[in-house]
This record gives structure tokens, C-alpha cells and sequence, in this order.
């Protein structure tokens, strides 16, 4: 093709054919031209199917670690209701009329600390490579970023409720309960006596005036956490929904 326009050319200028020859090559640089133009716009639709296909790895990584960790906070969350319930039932009811088993079923729970600890390899690998521009939904880029900023509140009301249960609650049942071992973890069958000497115990620690107060303050720790948790729920839910719309709308694309 190229040795073909080089003869027209030749032809041209031999046959002192000036005009004809000016048009030629202007004829010739649009063509080239076109043809850059051509290539051009075939590399960036190349280069923006790559774009796309990093982006769908990146909405399904994300997809799979929010729902994993709503399915983690959804399982923590139930385990503060469940304490709080303990407590409540604790403080209204007269405990000397609750069998052994139920003060230290209640005990136990409201002794236990339970997190939220969320995976976020992914998401952190996402937002320090500057991959989080590879998506193209603006309000989904935004919610991604802001969570952090609502997982830290929400973890802050539950650092200071296991803090504060640590530092205050743990040492006053120490020091003022005898635990009997076997009757605590059931590790083997107890007399009525030692039973008996058991509940004694535990009802010394449930009725005294401190462990009142000691359960007013982690009922009010925990207050932030029932304030914090719906927010930060909601806010995963929605993204979780918005990736999945983003999903399905690049494989749409990705089949045409």
C-alpha cells in the first residue's frame, strides 16, 4: 500500500500535475491521520475493558467481604442484646427466687465481652492502592471511604462498655465471690451442699449496692453501642446493595 502511493506520487510530480498532487497528499495525511485516529480509539476501548474488568474484580472482592462482615456484626449485635436483656433481668427481678442455674446463666452473660472485629483486608488494600477509583459509582466511592469513619465510633462504644467491665465489674466479683470451678464450667456433678454454698455466693455479689451501680454503668456503656450499631448496619447494607447493582450492571456489559 505504502510503495503504491509512493508511484502515484512519482507520477504526479513526473507529470508536472502540481495541483493534482497537493490534493493527493492532503488526501494521504487525512488518511493517516483517520488511521491514527482509528488506532487510537481501539486502544482506549481496550484499555477501558481492562479498566472495567478491575473494577468488577474489585466490586466483587468488596461484596464478599461486606457481607461477610454484616453477617459478623449482625452476630455480635444480637450477643449486646442478649446481655442487655441479662441485665435488665437481673436488676428487676428478686434473685433469691431465680434458680442456680438461672443467676449464673445470667451472670455469665453479663459478664462475657463481646466485639466486632471485621475483615478488612480487602477493603484496606482497596483504599491504599488507590484502587477505590476504578469505581465508577461516585455515591458507592463515597460510602466505601466514609465507613471507616463509622466503624470507629461504633468500635469506640464497645471498646469503653469491655473497658469499663474489665477494670471494675471483673475485680469486684473476684474479690468479693468464693468460684467453685466444677459448679461454674460443669465440669463435674456437685453436691446439693456445695450448690447451696455456691448460690450463697453469688447472691453476697448480686445483692450488694455496688454490683447495682456496676450494672447501672454498663447498661449506660452500652447505650452508644445500640445508638452506633443501627447507623453503622444501615450504612453496610447499602453498600453491599449499591455493589450489587454495579455488579450486574458491568457483567451486563461485559456479555454484550
Amino acid at each position: 500500500m505504502i510503495k503504491f502511493f509512493n508511484k502515484m506520487r512519482k507520477q504526479l510530480v513526473n507529470d508536472n500535475q502540481t495541483g493534482r498532487y497537493l490534493k493527493y497528499a492532503i488526501g494521504e495525511i487525512i488518511l493517516v491521520m483517520i488511521g491514527i485516529l482509528l488506532a487510537l480509539q481501539v486502544n482506549n476501548w481496550n484499555n477501558n475493558r481492562q479498566l472495567k474488568r478491575e473494577e468488577l474484580k474489585v466490586l466483587k472482592s468488596l461484596h464478599k467481604e461486606f457481607n461477610e462482615n454484616l453477617t459478623n456484626f449482625d452476630s455480635a449485635y444480637r450477643f449486646h442484646l442478649k446481655r442487655k436483656e441479662a441485665i435488665e433481668t437481673m436488676m428487676t427481678s428478686n434473685p433469691r427466687e431465680l434458680s442456680l442455674d438461672s443467676l449464673r446463666s445470667l451472670n455469665q452473660i453479663i459478664n462475657n465481652n463481646y466485639t466486632f472485629d471485621p475483615f478488612q483486608g480487602i477493603y484496606n488494600s482497596v483504599i491504599n492502592s488507590g484502587k477505590i477509583e476504578l469505581i465508577s459509582n461516585d455515591s458507592l466511592k463515597i460510602k466505601i471511604a466514609r465507613i471507616q469513619d463509622l466503624l470507629n465510633d461504633y468500635k469506640e462504644e464497645e471498646t469503653n462498655t469491655m473497658g469499663f467491665t474489665q477494670n471494675n465489674l471483673y475485680p469486684f466479683q473476684i474479690e468479693r465471690s468464693k468460684i467453685n470451678f466444677n459448679i461454674s464450667y460443669n465440669t463435674k456433678e456437685s453436691s446439693i451442699d456445695e450448690r447451696l454454698e455456691f448460690k450463697q455466693n453469688l447472691l453476697q455479689v448480686i445483692e450488694s449496692d455496688k454490683y447495682e451501680n456496676l450494672l447501672v454503668y454498663v447498661y449506660g456503656y452500652m447505650r452508644g453501642i445500640f445508638i452506633e450499631g443501627p447507623v453503622l448496619r444501615k450504612k453496610i447494607l447499602s453498600i453491599i446493595n449499591l455493589l450489587e447493582s454495579e455488579i450486574e450492571k458491568n457483567e451486563n456489559k461485559n456479555n454484550q
